[in-house]
C-alpha cells in the first residue's frame, strides 16, 4: 500500500500500525514520517520558546 503525503506530495509505504488506522479511516489525511519529524521540532521549538 501507498499513501500520499498531503504536504510534499510524496509516496511512503506506511508501518502496520499506521496501515491499519488508514483502512479503518481512509478519509484522514496522512502525512509522510519526514514531514512528520519537521513539523514535531517546529513545535517542540516554538513551546519552549513560549514556556521562557
Amino acid at each position: 500500500m501507498n499513501v500520499r503525503c498531503i504536504l510534499c506530495d510524496t509516496r511512503f509505504v506506511p508501518d502496520p500500525i499506521t496501515r491499519k488506522k488508514i483502512l479503518k479511516h481512509p478519509h484522514k489525511i496522512q502525512i509522510c514520517p519526514k514531514c512528520k519529524a519537521r513539523i514535531t521540532t517546529q513545535v517542540t521549538a516554538r513551546r519552549s520558546d513560549s514556556i521562557t
